[in-house]
């Protein structure tokens, strides 16, 4: 039943790349989840008294047009890369294939069993037949072994994968033989031996977006309530983003902020696309979330944040409708911050001597799909401290990026998941 009033519930957001900046497309929106906007329009009146006319106010005028706000969303495996696509750029994306191992403490004994996706494997002491490995003298010559007769098998559920032995190991490493995500349901067991998980992983399509590109895309956005008794959607035109922020914490699902910057708005009765697209949302968990320090975990650390800018310039030009004539972005920069467990060692030194390090702020889900945000080259301050109890003593750096020579750019971010394209 329609609604004299609008709530934030009822409340839809689509958007769409815009082929040329300010024309909306007909057609090819997408559905977007969001928790809260403020995306809208404002035109200020302003004051310019003549005099000789008494006392009493005269008629203001109309300033500038703006169309700017923030969309706070999800942090989720999917609608995310769609976001970045607009704060970066296109990404270039790979498919990756899933792999796992099997590690064994010990040469395996008559009667051991590995499992590979159902297919049982047996080691035995005697003349091998059918699905089993001869044991050898010792645990690597053994593992050699197994993976000349896996890769030989005709089993339709072995012969998926391709089967190794690391060197200088006693290693099963297993790599499903098509990329992308399929292999992350390919399961694998073992009797007497440790697994990588009971699955493979890491599968899937990796997009990777770097900052400081000359050119980012623009969108038209519809902002809409659907459900009220004459329905009204605000469409913005242009929009551009200027930036992206988000929290780390120990608990609770992870958002972002997104800072937006349109052309302009305009109201219709209508929406633009009544049949939208959307992505199946899943969303990244701080339980999950990672900082590393040159690609190992940081101890100690309580909290942190990150806010990515494009710095854009709004470009003003005479025209009559009080528009911006373009939003372009100036220099990329990142800061964030850290608050670790004051221990007198972790990146103290670092932060005395000016040296940078290497950062990564990311999220993780069990089957190897993951955020993360890659940044080569960060600076610390030397950092504040304060003793307020008996509790824990913390630290709290709030550091800044710079672009680095030999990576080629200042943030890299990556997106493991089953999205085959954001182009």
């Amino acid at each position: 039943m329609p609604k004299v009033r609008a709530y934030g519930a009822d409340a839809t957001l689509k958007a769409c790349r815009e082929a040329a900046y300010g024309v909306a497309p007909l057609s090819g929106y997408r559905s977007l989840d969001f928790k809260s906007t403020d995306l809208s329009s404002a035109q200020p009146l302003g004051d310019d008294p003549l005099l000789g006319r008494g006392r009493n106010a005269q008629d203001p005028y109309r300033g500038l047009i703006t169309d700017e706000g923030q969309i706070e969303i999800p942090l989720d495996l999917r609608g995310t890369g769609f976001w970045l696509t607009g704060l970066f750029g296109d990404p270039v994306t790979t498919a990756v294939k899933a792999s796992g191992s099997i590690a064994f403490a010990a040469n395996p004994s008559a009667g051991d069993t590995i499992t590979l996706n159902g297919t049982v494997w047996t080691f035995v002491s005697g003349i091998p037949s059918g699905n089993e490995t001869q044991i050898q003298a010792t645990a690597t010559q053994t593992v050699d072994q197994l993976v000349a007769d896996l890769n030989a098998s005709a089993d339709a559920e072995v012969s998926k994968c391709t089967y190794s032995r690391p060197a200088s190991t006693q290693t099963l490493a297993i790599e499903f033989d098509i990329a992308g995500p399929t292999g992350n349901g390919f399961t694998i067991a073992a009797s007497a031996a440790s697994v990588s998980g009971s699955t493979l992983t890491g599968g899937g399509h990796a997009h990777v977006w770097e900052s400081g590109a000359d050119d980012i895309p623009s969108y038209t956005v519809e902002i809409g309530h659907p459900k009220l008794v004459t329905p009204v959607f605000f469409r913005h035109l242009g929009t551009v983003m200027e930036s992206l922020a988000f929290e780390m914490g120990q608990e609770g699902p992870a958002n972002a902020r997104l800072q937006l910057v349109a052309q302009g708005e305009e109201r219709y009765a209508a929406t633009v696309d009544a049949a939208p697209d959307s992505y199946a949302l899943r969303r990244f968990s701080q339980g999950r979330g990672f900082i590393r320090r040159g690609g190992s975990a940081l101890a100690g650390v309580t909290g942190g944040s990150l806010t990515f800018s494009n710095n854009l310039e709004r470009v003003r030009v005479i025209r009559e409708d009080g528009k911006i004539e373009a939003a372009d972005p100036t220099f990329a920069s990142a800061q964030g911050a850290m608050s670790v467990r004051f221990d007198g060692a972790t990146l103290v030194a670092e932060a005395t001597d000016g040296d940078p390090v290497a950062l990564e702020y990311g999220f993780t889900f069990p089957e190897g799909y993951a955020l993360r945000f890659e940044l080569p080259r960060v600076f610390l301050p030397k950092p504040k401290y304060a003793v307020s109890g008996p509790g824990g003593v913390e630290a709290s750096f709030d550091w800044r990026a710079a672009f680095d020579d030999t990576e080629g750019t200042m943030l890299r971010a990556h997106l493991l998941n089953d999205v085959t394209s954001y182009v």
